[in-house]
């Protein structure tokens, strides 16, 4: 019983023994995990990018507990995994700055030695050689105390003084126990964990000032661009402007013009009673103020000029320049055309009113044309086109008038272009003819030459006279190669008849050249052209220019002529006594034969005043060695004045109609004197 006794109490000794091992085991596991979760925890802190910006005093509470968990071998392999990632974090980070701007020169200089040796000094602690090894432990030591001079030589000088100095304190502390070569490893982690926090917060902060900088530079490039747009727009604004504004006046041009008058157009076909109506103005001679002021002067007429039509018109209405003198204006919602009318008139009066310019007063008067809308108007150009019409109209009948649009004007219109096209198809087709009319020495009625005169033979209307297509061909340019036309195949065929029929002295050509043509440069070259090509003798040709022709531009005609007298062309003055020349003022051209007009034929016998004209003409173009073609002979009272005043040559339906080549051919077989040319 006894013996049972001792045996219980021994199981039961045992027993409290194990329990209190197991009590005291479990207390310890409980206390290492709390104390393993602690170690983790700041090791996470103190190795994650995330929480570089920590205050250093914080870190270093942390570093001390580390210190004591690693001398104690206590979560050594925990420690180098972290670290190894840090590694490579931070590298990572540090290969992203290479990639900044300015960031090698600041950044990888700076941390590239501190680096290098982290990873051997690490390789030489964890790595292959392992601590045991005298030679790695030596070289640990070393490269520890020179990875705590880095940490205040490379990297400390970026942080705050107070935070300079704990760092300072904190080196000196892990030097002394680097003394201690059992603790080598220890020490060499916590300066690594150090210069690793260090280098990840110096290029957490590089960062944040790179972002900062960026953000800088967006915010200022985000305001040049700003700018530049606002520039932009005030540019696209001018081109706006530009698009539909004159430069020189600052009225509407044509296609802001035409833009409002398709919306006033469009209105009227909207409300039966919205009326408007569209005025075309042409300044008078406007080309006199640029030829004899300038045209700066001109300019400065023309602004004038706008600024007194906007003076004319009410607000809502539209002034525009469409170039040169050419002004339009709208005059929106009017009641009918007698207000219109009554708007012209008070245009007019104020346009008498002298302009000032420069000090100096300019007088202008406008040709005006009026255009009363109609929704039948299919397009706004057609309005424009009828008040261009009327403006004509009013130009033809003496300038400084007004005339409205009406149905006539439209059929003159249309005909005018149904002209015009024809004209140009007869150009390319060649559909002219000549004819030439004799001009007759009124002494002995011998034939000395021919006038050229060009004809139009039209597939409808037949032959067309000069007069009804002559205009049109200088107005539109035709007059170019029909002249040119004309020139060539009268000298051709006049050559044809110099061979044919030779007389002493040879027959000749008169030729018409018109203000238009007399402005090509080219001219004495085609003229030289066609006498080589058809071999006619200069001396037989003869050029027939109107006198305003010639004093339009005196200068140049000079220069003209005397080429012509040096190449031995003669020079013909048609209808002379129509412009305002008289003989002194010609004298200075290489004249050779004047041309009086028919209007002045026309009236002798009957009127003795027309005599004593052409009487003191022939005197005067004699006495200046010119000879006297007299135009338009018809009667033979006419005839015998002519002779008696001792004229030269004359031309007419009694001396002998125009005709063609085939009549010329059979006039000059029969070689009878002009009292028989039209028998």
């Amino acid at each position: 019983m006894r013996m049972h006794t001792r045996l219980l109490g021994a199981l039961l000794a045992i027993l409290v023994f194990f329990a209190l091992n197991l009590c005291i085991h479990l207390w310890s596991n409980q206390s290492r995990k709390e104390r393993l979760t602690e170690l983790t925890n700041a090791i996470g802190r103190q190795l994650s990018l995330a929480e570089v910006e920590r205050r250093l005093s914080d870190a270093h509470r942390e570093m001390a507990l580390l210190t004591g968990a690693l001398a104690d071998g206590e979560l050594e392999p925990e420690a180098r995994a972290a670290f190894v990632a840090r590694l490579d974090l931070i590298e990572a980070e540090l290969e992203r700055v290479r990639t900044i701007p300015g960031g090698p020169s600041r950044m990888q200089t700076r941390f590239s030695t501190v680096f290098y040796d982290l990873r051997r000094s690490w390789m030489l602690a964890y790595g292959s050689l392992g601590v045991d090894d005298s030679t790695a432990i030596t070289e640990l030591a070393l490269r520890s105390d020179r990875l705590s001079t880095d940490l205040l030589t490379r990297l400390l000088p970026q942080w705050e003084r107070e935070e300079r100095r704990r760092m300072q304190r904190a080196s000196e502390h892990l030097t002394e126990i680097s003394k201690d070569t059992n603790r080598i490893s220890v020490l060499f982690f916590m300066l690594s964990t150090l210069a690793v926090t260090l280098i990840a917060s110096q290029v957490s902060k590089f960062l944040v000032d790179v972002n900062r900088g960026l953000e800088e530079r967006v915010r200022e490039r985000t305001q040049e661009l700003e700018q530049e747009v606002q520039e932009r727009r005030k540019v696209e604004a001018q081109l706006l402007y530009d698009a539909f504004h004159d430069a020189l006046t600052g009225l509407a041009n044509r296609a802001l013009f035409l833009d409002r008058l398709g919306l006033s157009l469009t209105r009227a076909k909207r409300r039966p009673d919205f009326c408007f109506a569209v005025l075309f103005l042409d300044f008078d001679r406007f080309k006199l103020i640029n030829d004899s002021l300038g045209h700066v002067w001109g300019d400065r007429a023309l602004v004038a000029i706008a600024r007194r039509l906007e003076g004319c018109v009410r607000a809502g209405d539209t002034v525009a320049r469409f170039g040169g003198d050419e002004f339009a204006i709208l005059l929106d919602d009017v009641h009918n055309l007698a207000d219109v009318e009554r708007l012209t008139q008070q245009m007019e009066e104020r346009l008498t009113v002298p302009l000032q310019v420069d000090g100096s007063e300019l007088y202008v008067s406008a040709s005006i044309g009026i255009a009363f809308g109609s929704p039948e108007y299919g397009r706004p150009e057609e309005i424009l086109r009828d008040a261009d019409a009327a403006m004509y109209r009013a130009k033809s009948l003496g300038r400084a008038r007004y005339e409205v649009f009406n149905e006539t004007l439209h059929r003159e219109a249309l005909d005018r272009l149904r002209l015009e096209t024809d004209l140009r198809r007869a150009v390319q087709e060649e559909s002219f003819g000549i004819q030439y009319q004799p001009i007759v020495c009124l002494a002995d009625g011998r034939m000395i030459g021919f006038e050229a005169l060009v004809r139009w033979r039209h597939p409808v209307w037949g032959l067309v006279p000069p007069d009804q297509f002559i205009q049109v061909a200088e107005e539109t340019g035709l007059i170019l190669p029909i002249g040119r036309w004309v020139l060539s195949e009268a000298c051709e065929r006049l050559q044809q008849w110099q061979r044919e029929y030779p007389s002493k002295p040879p027959l000749t050509i008169n030729v018409n050249l018109s203000r238009r043509q007399l402005l090509q440069a080219d001219l004495l070259d085609q003229i030289r052209c066609i006498l080589a090509r058809t071999m006619l003798p200069a001396e037989s040709l003869q050029l027939e220019i109107t006198e305003s022709a010639i004093l339009e531009n005196p200068e140049a005609a000079i220069e003209f002529l005397n080429h012509l007298k040096s190449l031995n062309i003669g020079l013909c003055v048609d209808d002379f006594g129509t412009g305002y020349s008289s003989l002194s003022s010609l004298q200075q051209f290489p004249v050779n034969v004047l041309k009086i007009d028919r209007t002045f034929i026309d009236g002798m016998g009957s009127d003795g005043e027309k005599d004593e004209i052409v009487r003191a003409v022939v005197s005067l173009a004699h006495s200046l060695r010119m000879q006297v073609v007299a135009e338009g002979v018809e009667t033979e009272g006419q005839l015998q004045r002519l002779r008696a005043m001792k004229c030269d040559y004359g031309q007419g339906y009694l001396l002998c109609h125009a005709l063609d080549a085939e009549g010329i051919d059979r006039l000059l077989e029969r070689a009878e004197p002009w009292a028989r040319c039209t028998a």
